[in-house]
């Protein structure tokens, strides 16, 4: 805040212009990492030195690079109070008996200052000396002591804080401290076993775990994309018959190169252009493969028939084998 009410001169220059580099090349950097998801990431930063990426990359980019720089360097703890589920979210599973960083309102309460040579009055106020240390900790700025907010991140600096100025006064810890609202209270609490939301809560995450477990457990090690190609749909051979051309995308998941051979089901008499050889699919890399499927026109009962691709390993080693379905296009009877 002093910096920015300060008059401009080169320090200031300096160091506005360095924060704003950081934060773009924070936000760079957030912006590539979330493209490396879906795509191989080294193919990905060798086409970005080269300028040679897609614009789905640079856009993906940067979109990323602008909401980070707004939200992470402008809104900030607003992004988290406003946009974010998480708030939302745990406002809603949490109840009396949750356990969370709470002030201990009978204790604290009535807060007040501590004056040199104060005695007897100083006996009517409770241990909050309101110092504001909680709140100054706190990367959201809220009050702790004015109960759960949609804003607590449950990050207990403040309870670190609070602890360190009760030290200082002679005074026992824990003013504030992980409790819940009811043993805050005196209330009786119940065992942690004998709450229905922990039940409730438990199955929940045992379901999204399973169904963690299921899809992890089902991937297949070798991913195939079959892209038709558009320009032009079909092409019509001397001999009369119709090829369509097509691009295989054949994604190794495994970390060893495969040798992977290419096959096709669909319209009778297909013959592939190009598949003869095996592919040799790198390991965590997708390799791509441009073939041909020709067949009889005779054979072309529609302008539009299903096709099959698949690949599967040969040779020793453990049998892997994806397929793709795909439309092979010919001309309108």
């Amino acid at each position: 805040r002093k910096l920015d009410a300060a008059p401009w001169d080169l320090r200031k220059a300096r160091i506005k212009a360095t924060k704003h580099v950081l934060w773009l090349a924070i936000s760079v950097f957030t912006g590539i990492s979330f493209a490396a998801w879906f795509t191989d990431a080294y193919q990905l930063w060798r086409d970005l030195f080269l300028f040679n990426a897609g614009t789905v990359a640079y856009t993906v980019i940067a979109l990323f690079t602008a909401g980070t720089y707004v939200l992470a360097g402008y809104m900030r703890e607003q992004a988290c109070l406003w946009l974010c589920p998480y708030a939302r979210i745990q406002s809603v599973m949490v109840d009396n008996t949750s356990v969370l960083p709470s002030y201990d309102f009978h204790r604290g309460e009535p807060r007040g200052k501590v004056r040199k040579g104060a005695s007897a009055s100083q006996t009517e106020l409770g241990d909050c000396v309101d110092c504001n240390q909680c709140v100054a900790v706190c990367p959201m700025g809220v009050d702790i002591r004015e109960g759960m907010v949609e804003g607590c991140i449950t990050c207990a600096l403040c309870i670190d804080a609070c602890n360190v100025v009760m030290d200082k006064l002679k005074r026992p810890r824990g003013l504030i401290r992980y409790e819940s609202l009811d043993e805050l209270n005196g209330k009786e609490t119940r065992p942690l076993l004998k709450r229905p939301r922990v039940w409730v809560y438990s199955g929940i995450l045992s379901v999204a775990l399973a169904g963690i477990v299921y899809g992890l457990s089902s991937l297949d090690a070798v991913d195939l994309k079959v892209i038709h190609s558009r320009q032009p749909l079909f092409v019509v051979q001397s001999d009369g018959s119709i090829q369509n051309g097509y691009t295989l995308k054949i994604l190794n998941k495994v970390t060893q190169d495969l040798e992977l051979k290419i096959g096709a089901s669909g319209p009778e008499g297909l013959v592939i252009v190009g598949a003869d050889e095996t592919v040799l699919a790198r390991g965590g890399t997708v390799t791509p493969k441009s073939l041909f499927v020709k067949v009889p026109r005779a054979n072309l009962k529609k302008d539009s028939l299903p096709i099959v691709f698949h690949v599967e390993t040969v040779g020793s080693g453990d049998p892997y084998r994806s397929e793709r379905a795909s439309v092979f296009i010919g001309p309108t009877s």
